[in-house]
């Protein structure tokens, strides 16, 4: 049996923008080539409720459906109508918007675009007893004051 899928209304898109104008500026450029749809229930992977996903458009659907889309983000909607606060449906949409990149090469101008991994894989149970005790990445820039959450529960080892 086949899923039904649907075109996000203009209120979602309307809230896709307001969040790429507040926290992804990269997108910027490609907001009005980002489209979201509902599937009318959520998958699963792994076991677990997919809420939804972020995936790069193939040029071969655009070819088909006579559009030109960069991202399109697929929602759950069952969940989306019935589990989700409106703080959680946003912050579901700026999930789905964070995993979507976009650079513009310097030599070509062209955009390049990808859809990215999670900085953090994690289980529920193991930050319920540490907390978010993850080492930031060797690439991060930012000059954190104080000691790392690692170093901060267990120290820093040179004692």
């Amino acid at each position: 049996m086949a899923v039904e899928v649907w075109k996000a209304n203009s209120d979602v898109h309307n809230k896709i923008k307001e969040l790429v104008g507040q926290h992804h500026p990269d997108l910027a450029l490609v907001v009005d080539e980002i489209v979201v749809v509902f599937r009318e229930k959520a998958g699963k992977s792994g076991g677990k409720v997919v809420l939804g996903s972020s995936k790069k458009v193939a040029a071969i659907a655009n070819a088909i459906g006579g559009t030109d889309y960069k991202f399109v983000l697929e929602v759950a909607s069952d969940l989306w109508e019935h589990e989700l606060t409106s703080k959680q449906r946003e912050a579901l949409l700026d999930h789905l918007l964070t995993a979507c990149r976009c650079e513009e090469d310097p030599k070509s101008g062209d955009i390049k675009c990808s859809v990215a991994k999670p900085d953090i894989m994690a289980f529920r149970e193991n930050i319920d007893r540490y907390g978010m005790w993850f080492p930031k990445d060797v690439d991060d820039d930012d000059d954190d004051e104080g000691p790392s959450p690692v170093e901060a529960m267990f120290g820093n080892g040179s004692q």
